[in-house]
């Protein structure tokens, strides 16, 4: 391509594994354009322009649903079906494409909600049947290929975040239940949560089972480069409430206890009015 003087174009579609050296596949002459779709927030470092795609706004979504759900000429209840089912679902693309789809096949736009509800794991882990791009993996498959490739250690992280609430969820956190859990305040005794959280701050923690700030980052980056946590300012992260429950999916019951006995150690001689800044979802 360097050699080639006339102008060309690539498209690197869905380069989302950030273990591969995309940079050694660029070309450095001036007279070619690439494009390079992708999940990993790392590849900005690479190219000379970057646009993060949001979630769709709200009017976006809604379009986008009505179209593969019904397609025109919607009546009033089905609008307000529409806009309730995309609200649900966070006006977030690929949910959208996949509620459309399942919708269209079973005639169900009435009762969606309720099947997500009682239903939501079997029906989001469904592939989607026909899709223009050749992209027929459901919504859950497509952030298992990201869960498979993660080290132990971002998996622990992101299974406490599953069970936080999902925005601004600080590290302090963190360092004080690593810091605090060996004398954790324990009235009646011994308890199941404290011992799930300190299965879990190990694999936060060095060798030594201490805090490392350093290390914490690390574990950060690498659940960041796979688009499942996002930082959201020095310090405070934030994850999607898609995937969060998804993670609620397929972690097991026991990270619950975890992540109560994580928050019952960094609360450890804090005072009730800091305390009130931290969140745990039952």
């Amino acid at each position: 391509l360097h050699s080639n003087q006339e102008s060309w174009f690539i498209i690197m579609d869905k380069a989302d594994d950030p273990k591969i050296p995309l940079t050694k596949y660029l070309s450095s002459c001036g007279h070619g354009n690439i494009i390079i779709t992708c999940r990993n927030p790392d590849l900005q470092d690479v190219t000379t322009q970057s646009l993060e795609v949001q979630n769709m706004v709200p009017t976006e979504g809604i379009q986008l649903l009505s179209l593969k759900a019904v397609g025109s000429s919607l009546t009033a209840e089905q609008e307000k079906k529409v806009a309730q089912i995309a609200k649900r679902l966070h006006y977030f693309p690929l949910a959208l494409v996949h509620a459309g789809a399942y919708i269209r096949q079973r005639k169900c736009l009435s009762t969606y909600l309720e099947r997500l509800q009682n239903l939501r794991r079997q029906i989001l882990e469904k592939e989607i049947p026909q899709s223009l791009d050749g992209y027929s993996l459901s919504i859950y498959a497509t952030w298992k290929l990201s869960w498979d490739e993660l080290s132990d250690q971002a998996k622990a992280l992101l299974s406490v975040c599953a069970h936080l609430h999902y925005e601004k969820i600080p590290r302090l956190l963190f360092e004080r239940a690593m810091k605090n859990i060996d004398n954790v305040y324990m009235p009646l005794g011994p308890s199941n949560a404290v011992d799930e959280a300190r299965i879990i701050l190990s694999e936060l923690a060095t060798f030594e089972n201490v805090w490392d700030l350093n290390q914490f980052d690390e574990i950060v980056i690498e659940a960041n480069s796979y688009s499942l946590l996002q930082v959201a300012d020095e310090g405070l992260y934030e994850i999607h409430p898609l995937v969060q429950q998804w993670l609620q999916d397929i972690t097991s019951k026991n990270k619950i206890q975890g992540t109560l006995g994580i928050v019952a150690s960094a609360l450890q001689n804090i005072s009730l009015l800091n305390a009130a800044m931290l969140f745990t979802r039952h």
